[in-house]
């Protein structure tokens, strides 16, 4: 077994959280109803037969430009890391050019939440995959510390709430925690969100009302 499955096993051990079914980042589709994303089959690791996979760093970048649902984003990347797989040369060339956007952004003192969180969020998965990022970012917990800087500008967004919850997992159990919070306070019982919250056992695989009540949040009304 590598050091990757042993820290994972060992982080499993660590927060008292259920037997998984692998990470969370890779092994649990979200919810996302007809919304567009990359070419998929029917369970979470069914890549699309024919897909042109040279295709993944062109479509990834183009989904992510149009679509403004964070859950949405979540599932793409998603899906774009696993058909990279380990390749590092695919998955350093989707990093490179996401950083670019991101830096452009910054540097026109126009920061953007979605930019900053897909960028960590993209590179957290990578990693969780197996895939070896040379960018800096990846270097200990910076591609948390962009999807931070996602989340000091729209806090309020359940979805990244949750996505950051997931890459905090595995290092700590605080983060993790409230980050949970303010996930579950933001997901309607019914809605996209609160279905993938319930299907990731890093969540605990309970019921979102049910996790309303262990986190002491108020259950959002459904629109």
């Amino acid at each position: 077994m590598n050091r990757r499955a042993l820290g994972f096993l060992a982080s499993i051990a660590l927060f008292a959280a259920p037997v998984m079914a692998g990470p969370p980042l890779l092994c649990f589709p979200y919810s996302i109803g007809s919304a567009q994303s990359l070419p998929w089959g029917n369970d979470a690791f069914d890549q699309k037969k024919g897909y042109d996979k040279s295709k993944v760093v062109e479509d990834t970048l183009k989904l992510l430009k149009e679509e403004k649902s964070t859950l949405v984003r979540m599932e793409t990347i998603r899906r774009a890391a696993i058909y990279i797989g380990r390749d590092p040369a695919i998955g350093n060339d989707l990093v490179a050019k996401m950083t670019r956007i991101a830096d452009d952004d910054v540097a026109a003192g126009k920061p953007t939440a979605q930019v900053l969180f897909d960028l960590g969020y993209l590179v957290a998965t990578l990693k969780q995959n197996g895939c070896e990022i040379s960018s800096k970012i990846a270097n200990g917990d910076d591609a948390y510390q962009y999807i931070k800087k996602g989340l000091a500008i729209t806090p309020e967004d359940a979805a990244m709430q949750f996505g950051a919850a997931l890459v905090a997992f595995e290092k700590d159990n605080a983060a993790f925690k409230e980050h949970m919070k303010l996930a579950i306070a933001g997901a309607p019982a019914g809605s996209d969100l609160a279905k993938s919250i319930e299907n990731n056992w890093a969540c605990g695989h309970k019921p979102i009302g049910e996790l309303c009540k262990e986190y002491g949040v108020k259950q959002k009304a459904p629109k």
